[in-house]
């Protein structure tokens, strides 16, 4: 009897689990997707004022930020990808599955970990400005192509050693969808221990920073800027560190449903936000734009009154 009972229920218990691995792909490819086009717009534009001009060129804040930028446009790219793929449940070999999600998580990562560096290079700045300048320009291409090798060898890793038990025969069979990638003990607990690495950076460079600043008056009552810049800071990174962790720490999505597409809307929207909350606040970088836009603005207006003219 508990045979038969156990036989009736499990089909029912697997057609709810895949209607709302369904539900989730679909609004994760929506949010994917509006991240792409904002991240990639904005991101574009920055990345233009930055090259056009000789100065921000040589800063290693603004090349830290054009490679976050690049890393969060190619993460919702690639996620877009495979959400679409399980969403509309197009039938392909597992490895497909497996590669799309790895390359996904290494960018994921590198997104992370630009963060760091931005903190870090800001921490550096600040705290040790004469040895800033030999330190951190002569290594900042090296450490960028580092992050690219170590989060896509980890990745890679992390693949072969979830696929071990599983036969050529499995990771080659066309299937219209596929159970969820890296969702072994150790890919979890491999993720949340970097997570937990790279905020404890982060909160310690914030802290230097803090002290610094205290000791060099810049945290004073008639300075609200630099008060408000550390709070905006400091709640945009808490809103890209947790959700992960919370999604990473569920093991079956389906059954926290709620909770797992609210860690991700948080973070979707976080993540949307770098490129205003790193980019469009700073006042360099704005006056640069602002700048850009009026001379665009005046070469289209000249060429429309040059079209109106008479022959």
């Amino acid at each position: 009897k508990f045979s038969s009972l156990s036989h009736c229920i499990l089909p029912n218990n697997s057609l709810n689990d895949t209607t709302k691995r369904k539900e989730l792909a679909i609004i994760k490819t929506s949010l994917y997707l509006f991240d792409f086009i904002f991240i990639t717009a904005v991101g574009l534009f920055i990345f233009k004022t930055v090259q056009q001009n000789s100065e921000m060129k040589k800063k290693v804040q603004y090349f830290l930020l054009c490679h976050h930028l690049l890393c969060c446009s190619l993460f919702s790219c690639f996620g877009v990808a495979y959400n679409t793929i399980r969403a509309l449940a197009v039938e392909s070999p597992k490895i497909v599955f497996w590669i799309i999600f790895g390359v996904q998580v290494a960018i994921g990562e590198g997104v992370l970990i630009t963060l760091t560096l931005m903190t870090l290079n800001r921490c550096f700045a600040v705290c040790w400005p004469f040895r800033y300048i030999s330190l951190v320009h002569t290594v900042k291409h090296k450490v960028m192509i580092c992050v690219w090798i170590i989060t896509m060898f980890k990745s890679m890793c992390l693949l072969l050693i979830e696929g071990k038990d599983k036969s050529p025969e499995d990771m080659f069979e066309v299937v219209p969808s596929c159970s969820i990638v890296l969702d072994g003990l150790f890919a979890r607990t491999m993720g949340i221990i970097l997570i937990l690495f790279l905020g404890a950076i982060i909160i310690v460079s914030y802290c230097l920073l803090c002290r610094e600043g205290k000791h060099a008056g810049h945290f004073n009552s008639s300075n609200n800027k630099a008060r408000k810049t550390i709070i905006i800071h400091g709640l945009h990174l808490s809103l890209l560190l947790f959700p992960p962790l919370i999604i990473i720490a569920v093991k079956r999505p389906s059954e926290n449903f709620i909770l797992n597409l609210t860690a991700f809307v948080v973070f979707s929207f976080a993540q949307c936000f770098s490129p205003v909350v790193y980019g469009l606040r700073n006042k360099e970088l704005q006056t640069k734009l602002f700048n850009r836009q009026r001379i665009m603005s005046r070469v289209i207006l000249g060429k429309c009154r040059h079209s109106f003219l008479p022959p």
